[in-house]
């Protein structure tokens, strides 16, 4: 037999094709409840609890055939004509088909794995086999959709089955495959919310993740979805595609005006397993894409994947901030170091020989007789000395003026002051450091400081400012400490 569609084959071969079709989604179908029925009595003798799984199991097989018959008489038939959908009402209807797979598979699997020491080799085929009859069912479904839709189909090509055949020959061929992921301690009790209008589906999804360590939220609907997020930013979102609401791929976007993908990564979940799905879903700012029925191995993986990633990242940030830290602050102190200031001040200088409204004032200090402070109370004291004497200036030299340390007990500070501004600033500054105390070891330490003060309208290099400030300061400690020497005054402390 050709491809065959629907425009191209008489009403008998139709008949025929669709009655194929069918036959190809009933029979696994029903098999399915053939086989929970022998892994539920296999359950019930051994007392091992399972009503709700296989209460969820049945109910899922139940509702998928219910669907598929109403879906295979309204678009079949004589009813084939006016039940043509758009393409996205056909991606619609194989989702809706597909969704109670995802819970025969689903509760299926969880089965096998709580009770894994207690399932004989018998029991493990019955459940192996129920999820073989699902995917059986599931690819059943696309061919029924797809010659609903027109699209062609080829009954009698066995070439997709050698193919498959080749492909499980393959995998036998190496042999049973061991496979587990483990959650690193930084991602385990991550938070992860569920969003899927399916009750069954988030709790299968939770179910899983719980097993795994990791904390689930739910929510049916995109409204309850946005709440939680604004009441607490998850880890991850398994975000459906299709909610009773807000289509799953605006309430992404309405994620992504807040948080970008790197602190808020979200894995969409949907039976539309098409490329076009999935392009848009990335494109849209999705991290990551689950087809239903989802596989439990790879739901973890790529969970896992996603919450290593985002942690990396941050990991990453916080290391580069610690490094421009480093980079930039004297470790002592806390306050900015010598590159710094000295980046800054030859920016300033830049902009003064620019512009008469950018002048500046620079001002170089150091701790008076620093030498008997390391002498009397040793480097812990020195220590604590230029910590406190560095919090102080940081306290009274703000932005967008700086101050850092620039070696030993030498400070440099660059202030946007005029003259008079700098004089004032000197005078309050000097009664301010005469009044502080520091405390060491049940010791109370007093000092004082010398400083040198330039002028950015005394020359046009910041070298040649530091020098002039570097003079002053010499000048100043020259002619007794505790003073600041300006051009022409020196402001002396009490």
């Amino acid at each position: 037999m050709d491809k065959l569609t629907p425009k191209d084959t008489s009403k008998g071969a139709e008949e025929i094709v669709l009655t194929q079709i069918k036959q190809d989604f009933i029979t696994p179908a029903n098999a399915i409840f053939d086989y929970v029925d022998i892994v539920e009595k296999f359950l019930n003798d051994a007392e091992l609890v399972s009503d709700d799984e296989i209460a969820q199991i049945k109910s899922s097989c139940t509702h998928l055939i219910e669907q598929y018959e109403v879906a295979f008489v309204q678009n079949t038939g004589a009813n084939a004509e006016d039940a043509k959908k758009s393409p996205e009402e056909y991606s619609e209807l194989r989702h809706n088909l597909r969704t109670p797979l995802n819970a025969i598979i689903g509760y299926s699997e969880i089965l096998m794995e709580d009770y894994e020491d207690d399932l004989d080799e018998s029991a493990i085929k019955d459940f192996q086999q129920i999820i073989n009859l699902a995917r059986e069912t599931e690819k059943a479904i696309e061919v029924f959709v797809d010659y609903i839709r027109g699209e062609a189909i080829d009954p009698n090509n066995n070439n997709a089955s050698n193919q498959l055949e080749s492909a499980e020959s393959l995998f036998k061929s190496l042999g049973d495959i061991e496979y587990s992921i483990s959650l690193d301690d930084d991602i385990k009790e991550s938070d992860i919310l569920i969003v899927d209008d399916n009750v069954t589906n988030c709790e299968v999804l939770q179910r899983r993740l719980s097993m795994q360590g990791l904390t689930c939220r739910t929510s049916y609907d995109g409204k309850t979805a946005l709440e939680e997020v604004f009441k607490k930013t998850p880890d991850l979102i398994l975000l459906d595609v299709i909610l009773p609401d807000i289509n799953g791929l605006e309430l992404l976007k309405t994620f992504r005006k807040e948080h970008n993908a790197e602190s808020l990564p979200v894995i969409m979940v949907s039976a539309f397993n098409d490329v076009d799905s999935i392009s848009k879903c990335i494109q849209l700012g999705a991290q990551d894409y689950l087809p239903k029925p989802i596989n439990g191995t790879i739901l973890l993986a790529k969970v896992v994947a996603a919450l290593e990633r985002k942690f990396w990242r941050e990991r990453e940030k916080e290391l580069v901030n610690e490094l421009h830290i480093q980079a930039t602050t004297d470790q002592l102190t806390g306050i900015f170091n010598r590159r710094v200031v000295f980046e800054a001040l030859d920016e300033a200088m830049d902009k003064a020989n620019e512009s008469q409204e950018r002048q500046f004032t620079t001002i170089m200090f150091d701790i008076d007789f620093f030498k008997q402070v390391n002498d009397n109370y040793g480097h812990a004291g020195g220590d604590a000395v230029l910590i406190e004497f560095a919090k102080l200036l940081q306290t009274e030299i703000t932005s967008p003026n700086i101050v850092g340390r620039i070696g030993g007990e030498e400070f440099l500070a660059i202030l946007y002051l005029n003259e008079d501004q700098a004089a004032e600033f000197c005078k309050k500054l000097i009664i301010k450091i005469n009044n502080n105390t520091v405390h060491f070891d049940g010791i109370d330490i007093k000092i004082t400081s010398s400083g040198g003060v330039a002028f950015s309208t005394e020359t046009e290099t910041s070298a040649d400012l530091t020098n002039k400030a570097d003079e002053r300061l010499y000048e100043a400690k020259k002619s007794g400490r505790n003073r600041f020497k300006l051009i022409d005054t020196e402001l002396v402390g009490d």
